[in-house]
């Protein structure tokens, strides 16, 4: 014989943690399958704990959207134990679909990305429409419903694909957690899963709608582990995760288009031939002339000879041949603190970063230091156009004791 909780009958336990279980269960008088979300019973008798299962109900109904879990009913069992009658979602994570599918060899693709992303946009949106913040997006509370959304009109991201098919719909679960911006200033705790929070709540300190999008960004950036995706989608999501929140765009809606504007980028073009019709010099042959020019940087800092004098008869560009380099960071730190910078680069394959502590780094979108003595200090970032033009920004930094 089945167990009941209220007027539900239990099927079978969809998940269990400390702080609730959760159960699929029959609505005997409407005959639809629930999930139902039953706090442990050795919280009961811990009123913040209590507040904590009451409030997620009264978040999740603030936060309406086809993305987020809807709420159907709130009951309680013997012993002052409450419970959450819950929209189903039937297909499980999408942490577990992203696990089973890599190991079959799948790796995301642009249209998987812009589903996620659509669809992480429809649900942070309507948290944050609510003056909530989430505080802890990931994978695993990101669930898969089969089910249609309530009415046709509702705004759901459709899906279509391995990683979201075309009959599901992604939903949004555990604001347990969730902090409410009209009933505090925004400080906050630690908090959230590791790996997917955000700097502001590794320690005390002020959130807002910023410290979803960082959490967004690292939900995709798990994601595309791996997947052939443009440069400029990797330098969306390291804007995404800048270490400064004032950096990140400034809500959902502005970072969703940072996301399709990166993956819309068309690929680069061939490089141009020369009046003599010799082909472009190979990626390999580019990379190594872009690490020559920068030892010889090197060697001049070094030396205190003017570059002028060693490279270029002109003073070093930024744009040359349709190509521009431009880098992103912040330009004040305090001592200890760890500054991200961000390569900004169109119309060139490859570039190197020249870092005040004396690292070269070949490639990569994104670089991070720690400040270790106050000073100003430049950070740099040289390509080569199509053409074999040198191009250099300087990015200068100043820390603060």
């Amino acid at each position: 014989m089945r167990d009941h909780i209220g007027r539900y009958e239990v099927i079978d336990r969809l998940g269990a943690g400390s702080f609730a279980t959760v159960h699929r269960a029959l609505d005997l008088r409407l005959d639809d399958e629930v999930a139902v979300k039953v706090l442990a019973e050795n919280h009961t008798v811990n009123p913040e704990m209590l507040e904590r299962f009451i409030g997620e109900g009264r978040a999740l109904r603030r936060a309406r959207s086809p993305h987020v879990a809807a709420v159907h009913d709130i009951g309680e069992l013997p012993h002052n134990q409450p419970y959450l009658v819950l929209e189903l979602a039937d297909r499980g994570t999408l942490g577990d679909r992203v696990e089973a599918l890599r190991a079959q060899g799948w790796k995301a693709t642009s249209h998987d990305v812009l589903l996620v992303a659509r669809s992480l946009t429809a649900a942070l949106g309507a948290v944050h429409r609510a003056r909530l913040v989430h505080r802890d997006l990931s994978p695993w509370n990101l669930l898969l419903t089969s089910r249609p959304a309530p009415h046709a009109s509702s705004g759901a991201v459709p899906g279509g694909g391995a990683l979201i098919s075309a009959e599901e719909r992604l939903l949004l679960v555990d604001l347990g957690i969730c902090k409410d911006l009209a009933r505090s200033s925004g400080m906050t705790v630690a908090a959230g899963t590791s790996g997917f929070r955000p700097p502001e709540q590794e320690r005390h300190g002020q959130v807002d709608a910023r410290a979803d999008v960082w959490a967004m960004s690292a939900v995709l950036q798990w994601i595309t582990d791996g997947a052939a995706l443009p440069a400029a989608f990797h330098r969306a999501l390291a804007r995404g995760m800048a270490e400064n929140p004032r950096r990140r765009p400034g809500d959902a809606e502005a970072w969703l288009e940072s996301i399709e504007a990166a993956l819309a980028e068309p690929p680069a073009a061939p490089a141009e031939m020369a009046e003599n019709d010799a082909p472009a010099a190979p990626a390999p042959r580019r990379r190594l002339l872009t690490l020559l020019a920068v030892g010889l940087l090197v060697v001049g800092l070094v030396a205190g000879i003017g570059l002028g004098n060693l490279i270029w008869d002109d003073a070093p560009v930024a744009a040359a041949d349709g190509a521009l380099i431009a880098i992103e960071g912040p330009e004040e730190v305090a001592v200890g603190d760890t500054a991200t910078f961000t390569a900004d680069v169109t119309g060139a394959d490859t570039w190197v970063w020249v870092l005040p502590d004396g690292r070269f780094i070949v490639d990569e979108s994104t670089v991070s230091m720690t400040a270790a003595s106050p000073g100003n200090a430049d950070v740099v970032l040289r390509s080569l156009s199509p053409n074999g033009t040198t191009l250099e920004i300087h990015h200068r930094l100043h820390v603060d004791e």
